[in-house]
């Protein structure tokens, strides 16, 4: 209903007229409901406008900057059609920091690094309905074939192989 800068506006007005930070948040609660600031949102406000701050706005703030959907669409898209890119070319091509591919690439896209190449981590829909098919096909064979089924099974370790084959120099 209030946005923030709307919020923020009234606080001020108030502040001019002489306001304490408690009233403030109490005529906030009655407008806004639950959606008001917090009171010590209103009371850091209040003593920012009482030492002479005119703008309503946010300061900048440095941290992680916000990743956008067009940044991680992009990123998706080219490894689509290479997947041999360095987290360096990929920051140079799409413009933002190499951290910052790095975080997209493995904790949203779920990517890794397998033999110079990206590669999904999680399987994807149809890789699990594969690996379900399979594993009902080698069932039933145990069931028809018994013990000596299972005597040529050979077994590796625990390291998922994905239906990926890579393309070495």
């Amino acid at each position: 209903m209030f946005t923030k800068e709307d919020q923020c506006s009234w606080i001020k007005i108030e502040v001019a007229r002489g306001r304490s930070a408690q009233t403030c948040f109490q005529g906030l609660r009655e407008a806004c409901g639950d959606a008001a600031l917090p009171y010590h949102t209103v009371a850091r406000w209040v003593k920012l406008f009482r030492e002479g701050r005119d703008s309503i706005q946010d300061s900048h703030r440095s941290g992680r900057p916000h990743v956008d959907d067009h940044t991680i669409e992009l990123l998706a898209s080219l490894l689509d059609v290479e997947r041999r890119w360095t987290a360096q070319e990929l920051a140079a091509e799409v413009g933002v920091c190499h951290k910052t591919v790095l975080h997209i690439l493995h904790d949203i896209l779920g990517y890794r690094k397998i033999a110079a190449h990206w590669v999904p981590h999680t399987l994807s829909e149809v890789q699990q309905w594969q690996r379900y098919a399979i594993a009902q096909d080698l069932l039933n064979r145990y069931q028809r074939e018994g013990d000596d089924f299972l005597g040529r099974i050979v077994t590796l370790d625990e390291t998922w192989a994905h239906s990926y084959e890579p393309h070495l120099k």
